[in-house]
This record gives structure tokens, sequence and C-alpha cells, in this order.
């Protein structure tokens, strides 16, 4: 999913365990802290005390907008899934608690899945878990949700078309499913072939939002619909899932009536939303006591507080946790904290006398980078050349941001899957892969493509798609500049973005630099087609990356694929696609190997800095480490003493 801010879509199991690769220099936060189980630095074994409210900051600029869990890549953010949706509406299978890249079972309303005997029919068993309305969460709820993808894959976050190469054609989901078998119990999938038993945990079952019947309505009226009845493959599919798509999707977004409409009132997670202030995104949470599931909330009531900028979220804090309208829970921005001690978190903690500590950190199953637009009308040319978007990832210096503007809370991006924390199928090769800052190595590149250096921005001289010619597409006199905006509102970012302008200045390119609501960033980063012509405009833009949730094997299907729905940016490459397909059928290691080593020797996106969020929480509070998926559990969070 898209990481949804600068930390920070929409994002953290994995079955491969590997060592935990240190990456970058002994100065970044890369080495992961085992969790805490007290509520403050000098704290004993904690005494849950039941009740009470927590006020926490949300990120700068970043509420959640989206209440239905069915959306398009535009809305799938780790801030509208895991900071939002899920306390109220569960996916079949929950991942990430205690940061940890693994299905929870506790969290989760279905059982283990069981596999025919030929590996094309799962079996999903659901627990006794109801709907606060009273009603059970049947096999129909998950065929709801299924069906719903099938006649509006045009609108799901997660979906890839099918691929054909070679004369032979992989389907992803919806596309892969032929039949379906509904019982009160559970649901039964049926695909056309064998896939990758993980892939179809991890990366299927995990988008899987149950709905309730309730929501097949049509209108405000209650008018009943026909899609959550119908068969995966009934000719009337699209007729019937239609008119309750175009309502419930209009209704997701009318944020003034998110607390209000008797729709989301329904809901089989630990929280039900209590208020939510359409003008400023300030949102509050109270325990659903009809929860079914296991870990009931200690708490009564969880509050998200907007803020403008980083910088009037920490006046607030500073004034301490046990001012007026305190805050519980806040994000200390770099810029005033103590360089990272791996030894000791709370080392010079600027907030200690206030009444807060650091919280252990959580590192996010998350890859961090800014994409570029390959079917840019203005400039896509030049990063068709993979030349050129080598050059820009040499002039990207990401240790040097770690070490100077983030005092060392973070770690590089390495490639394509993460290498912290540890659960990922890292290659041999991964586990050794470096991407470097190398200005020598980008100046050389561009020299040798045909470039004229002697000024900036550097001016193509030998047009053509021979040996130290230009490429296509570039004509003669073309000057190496292009547009890339970023996100508003983090402190850091100009400083660190004016860095990466000079170094790339010294390799002859010239980059336009904005800073840009992440809102619009949002907008603005969609794929160029005939149909939305605002998708060939832009050139690159920075907003945060992908974690790797609730897809969590990391084979690039819904990111990477040519016409993924999460590619935006337009990449293609038929070997690499090929390459995906082998890692969704079969079970052998080295395929998911062959994809990874090949997508980090190319360049479908520009690797930044993976950034560590440093939480301020007030003593007295345990909020253990988070998942690695940007999501919170605030049924886990309770107050000692």
């Amino acid at each position: 999913m898209h990481i949804g801010t600068v930390r920070s879509f929409l994002a953290k199991a994995g079955v491969v365990a590997v060592a935990l690769v240190t990456v970058g220099a002994a100065t970044t936060a890369a080495a992961a802290n085992p969790a805490d189980d007290t509520g403050g630095p000098a704290a004993g074994k904690p005494h849950p005390k039941h009740g009470g409210t927590v006020r926490i900051a949300q990120r700068p600029n970043d509420s959640p907008n989206v209440i239905w869990p069915f959306m398009d890549v535009n809305q799938v953010t780790s801030i509208n899934i895991g900071e939002f949706q899920q306390f109220f509406f569960r996916p079949l299978y929950f991942a990430g608690r205690d940061d940890r890249i693994a299905i929870d079972d506790d969290l989760s309303p279905a059982r283990a899945p069981v596999w025919s005997a030929d590996g094309r029919t799962v079996t999903v068993g659901l627990k006794k878990w109801k709907w606060s309305n009273g009603e059970p969460l049947t096999g129909r709820d998950v065929q709801f949700w299924i069906n719903m993808s099938k006649a509006e894959k045009e609108h799901d976050g997660y979906y890839t078309p099918p691929m054909t190469i070679a004369g032979t054609t992989t389907n992803y989901f919806p596309d892969n499913v032929v039949s379906t078998a509904v019982s009160e119990h559970g649901i039964s999938i049926t695909f056309d072939q064998a896939y990758n038993r993980t892939w179809v945990l991890q990366n299927v079952l995990t988008t899987i939002t149950p709905m309730p019947r309730a929501w097949d309505v049509t209108g405000p009226d209650g008018a009943r619909g026909g899609c959550a009845a119908d068969a995966v493959d009934s000719p009337t599919l699209k007729a019937d899932c239609d008119p309750v798509f175009r309502y419930l999707s209009a209704a997701s977004v009318d944020k003034k009536t998110f607390a209000t409409n008797p729709l989301w009132q329904i809901s089989d997670g630990p929280w039900k939303l209590k208020s939510y202030d359409a003008a400023s995104g300030a949102y509050a949470i109270v325990r659903n006591k009809a929860y079914s599931g296991v870990h009931k909330p200690y708490l009564d009531e969880v509050d998200f507080v907007p803020y403008k900028d980083a910088e009037t979220q920490y006046a607030d804090l500073r004034a301490g946790a046990s001012s007026p309208n305190a805050l519980q829970i806040g994000i200390l921005p770099k810029s005033h904290a103590a360089r990272y001690d791996p030894n000791d978190l709370q080392a010079g903690n600027p907030l200690a006398e206030q009444g807060y500590h650091i919280a252990p950190l959580t590192y996010l199953n998350s890859i961090d980078y800014y994409q570029l637009n390959f079917r840019s009308t203005r400039h896509g040319k030049l990063f068709r050349q993979p030349y050129f978007t080598k050059a820009l990832q040499d002039s990207y210096d990401q240790q040097g941001v770690i070490n100077g503007a983030r005092k060392g809370w973070g770690h590089p991006t390495i490639g394509a899957v993460p290498a912290i924390p540890a659960g990922n199928p890292l290659s041999p090769d991964a586990q050794q892969h470096r991407i470097k800052f190398d200005l020598a190595e980008a100046r050389g590149l561009m020299a040798a493509n045909g470039w004229d250096l002697t000024t900036t921005p550097a001016v193509c001289r030998n047009p053509g798609t021979g040996p130290g010619q230009c490429g296509a597409d570039i004509a003669a006199g073309d000057k190496a500049e292009f547009d890339l905006d970023y996100q508003a509102g983090n402190a850091d970012l100009p400083g660190i973005m004016a860095s990466y302008r000079t170094n790339l200045a010294q390799s002859g390119i010239s980059v336009n630099l904005a800073e840009v609501p992440v809102d619009r960033l949002q907008t603005e980063a969609s794929l160029c087609t005939p149909a939305n012509p605002d998708g060939c405009a832009w050139d690159a833009v920075m907003y945060g990356g992908w974690v790797y949730s609730p897809q969590l094997y990391p084979t690039g299907d819904s990111l990477f694929a040519t016409g993924a729905a999460a590619n935006v940016w337009g990449y293609s490459d038929p070997h690499l696609d090929q390459l995906i397909a082998k890692t969704i059928t079969s079970n052998d290691i080295q395929d998911i190997y062959a994809y990874e080593d090949y997508v980090n020797d190319h360049q479908p996106v520009i690797y930044t800095d993976d950034v560590v969020a440093i939480y301020e929480v007030a003593d007295g509070l345990h909020m253990p480490v988070q998942d690695p998926f940007e999501g919170y559990q605030p049924e886990f969070w309770y107050y000692t003493g």
C-alpha cells in the first residue's frame, strides 16, 4: 500500500526466515529493539488499568479520508487502512502485531486456510465472529467482497491485469477465481490453476475485508442490491454490483457523515467511530462493546488530533504530559531529537522532563522512493533511459541524509524487498546489495551517453540509439531537466531536497523542486492514459513509498507489474513481468530471488532513505511496539499504575 507520508502507501507475513541484514553505517537506527512491555523506561512489569482516554497526534496534513474498505489506488494508504478502517472492519487475515512480519491468528476472523490435494482450492473457515448489529460473519460476507472486486476491477487498488507472456496467460486475483462455494461457516475458492500458497494467503486473502450484507444496498432508502448474493461467475454480476458500488463509494468519501451514517456503524472490529470532524480531520474511536474477538480494548477512547505542521505538534508536547488537553502520544521531529544512540533510546530525550519517554522503535516492512512518470509527455523520454535513472539514483545520498538531517534515525532502502525488519525472503545477492552514492559515476554515465556537461542543465549533443548516444526519442539540444514535487509539512525535506538538487547539478541534471500538500500529490500521481491526460503532465513525485501490506509477500505483482493498480508511473518491462508471474505460481524460493535480483539491477523508482518515527509516549501509558505495516492496535494500549 502507499505510504501516506514521508516517515511515512497503503504498506507490513514472511514465510522464509532470514538473518537481519545490517544496512549502512553503525550510526543508523538499523538494529531492531526488542518489544518493550513497560509503561516507561524504568518501570517494572506493568499492571493494566481499564478505562481512560489517549490523545495521539496525527502526522501533519495526513488524516484518513475514506471509510469503506474497498478503495481505488489513490485511496489505498496506510493512514486509511491501518490507522482507521481496520479499527472497525477486520480483514480476513490480520498481520503485524508487535513488529512481526506475520499473520496474527488472534486478530483474524478466519482460521488457517486448508488446501485441496491439487492445490487449486483453498477453504477458509470462519471463527464465531459477529457484526455489531448481531448478525454472524459468514462466507457470504467474504463472497460480497470477492464479487465487488471482480465486478469493479478498475476501482480495486490491488488489481493487476492478466499477463500474456510467450503465449501463456497468468491471471491475478480476482481474474484467477473460477468458482466459490459459500457456507455459514466459511468459503471455498477455486482458482484456474495451482498458485504459490504463500502468495494466495499473503497477497490475496489478506486484501479481502468481509462486508456485512447490510451494505448490499443501492441508496439511502435501503433498497436491496444483488451483489452479495450473486455467484462469482454470474452473468449479471456487474449489473448487480454497479449500483451498490456507486452508492457505497460516494458515501465512503462523505467525511461529514462518517460517524453518523448507519452503514459505517456496523463493524466487527474492536472499535467504533465516535466522531469525525470533516473540516480538520480530527476523529475519535471508542470501544465496540459487541466485539467478538479476543484482546478487547482496555481504553475507553482514543482521540486522533490533527496538526498542520510538526512544530505545532512539538509545541503541544513541550507543554507537558500533564498539561490541559495534553498529548499522550506524539512524534518527535528529527530537528529536536538527539543523535540516535542504539544503546539508549532515552539518551538526550528533550521531553523527558515533560513526562515523556521514547517508545521502542518500529521498523516498517517498507521501501521508500520517489516516483518517475515514465509516460510523462514532458520528460518521460529521459526516465526511459536506464543510464539516466541510474544517474538519478547515484546522486541521492541516503546515508548522508540519515547521518545528517535524520540524526541517525533511519536506514537505507537497499532495493525492492525490505532488509529490515527480518523475515522477508532476501536473496543472497540482495543481502549484499548496496545502492551507491556515486557522483563520479553519475557524471560519467551522462558524459558517456552523449550529453554536453559544460552547462547545467546538460544538453544532448549526440542524439540516437547507438553506443555513446542519448537514447530513443531524445533530440539534439534536449535538456537534462525535470520537475520533482515533494510533500509539504515535513521540516527535514526542504534541506534534503536542496542537497539533492546540488548533487544532480554536478552531473548536469537540473531539477525543479516544489513543495506540495500530500493530498494534491496523491491526486497528481495518476496514470497517463488517453482518458486521463492530467496523468501525462507530471514528472516525478515524492510522498512516501510502499509498505508491503496488506499484500505481504514481496513479489511486486501489485507494484511493478505492467498495468498494476499501484504502478501509476507507467513502468513496463516484459522480462520483469515474466519473473513476477513466476513468483505467484511457483513455490520455489529461487523464483522470488530471481525477481528480486532483476528488479534490484533496474530502476523502476528512485530509492530513498527509510525513516524511523520517534514516538514520544506519556509516562504511565503502555504503548508496545506497533506493527511493521504502519498500523496501530490501540486495543493493546493501557495506563499503568
